[in-house]
């Protein structure tokens, strides 16, 4: 049982890996038969992680077909958003009240890092590199379980969403966003801190949102986090 159980996780974390690395894109048939060369694992362990994936929402089964990796919908991307600025305003309030110098040293190094990559068309980098000033963030909270709870929200964008969508319009706004939160939170300004990462969240759920259009073919189900309808999003 114990075995089992370890392949399954090798198999998830392979996958995983598979598409972060691009080598599997949002939309793609997932076949136990390539995955098993790909991977040289049979098949058990792979159905299993593919299981645990659909049930964590990075794939979904259709029924005769198999599996796919997720896209990334309308609503999903709402809601995520959502559960982001609910975790991040509770993020900024901890870290306040709980953080370092050292630690705001490594928000700093973060935040310069993100700000000095200037891509020419928006890429997985920089999401990667705003992510980690997030992830940054989360860590000064001192809290591993919101860490992880934000991580599981930036690892379905990070998967499933095409970044080609993104325009540059974002690149200086965001640059922005980030410095006055960090000079917030250097006030130790509580509320200030809040109503920037909130406004930061909200400018890049617009922007995401406004550049998103609702690829997800009509053979997949949505995976719904409940709350909002699609029609509201599509005002933004």
């Amino acid at each position: 049982m114990e075995n089992k159980r370890v392949l399954t996780d090798e198999a998830y974390q392979k996958i995983k890996e598979l598409i972060l690395d691009q080598k599997l894109a949002p939309g793609q048939k997932l076949t136990y038969g390539d995955l098993s060369k790909r991977l040289d694992m049979s098949p058990t362990p792979i159905i299993n992680a593919l299981y645990r994936m659909e049930h964590e929402g990075f794939v979904a089964s259709v029924p005769f077909k198999g599996f796919y990796v997720r896209k990334m919908g309308l609503q999903e991307a709402w809601e995520l958003f959502g559960i982001r600025e609910a975790l991040e305003a509770y993020i900024v309030e901890q870290a306040i009240l709980v953080a370092e110098p050292r630690d705001l040293e490594r928000l700093e190094e973060r935040f310069a890092e993100h700000a000095a990559y200037r891509p020419e068309v928006y890429d997985r980098k920089r999401f990667m590199l705003d992510s980690e000033f997030h992830m940054e963030l989360a860590r000064l909270s001192k809290n591993e379980a919101l860490v992880q709870q934000l991580l599981t929200t930036f690892e379905h964008f990070y998967i499933r969403f095409k970044f080609s969508r993104m325009s540059l319009d974002r690149l200086e706004s965001s640059v922005d966003e980030h410095r006055q939160l960090i000079d917030r939170i250097r006030r130790k300004d509580i509320n200030g801190s809040r109503d920037a990462i909130r406004n930061h969240i909200h400018n890049a759920r617009n922007h995401i949102i406004q550049s998103l259009s609702d690829e997800t073919s009509p053979d997949l189900p949505p995976f719904r986090l409940g709350g909002q309808r699609a029609q509201a999003m599509a005002k933004v």
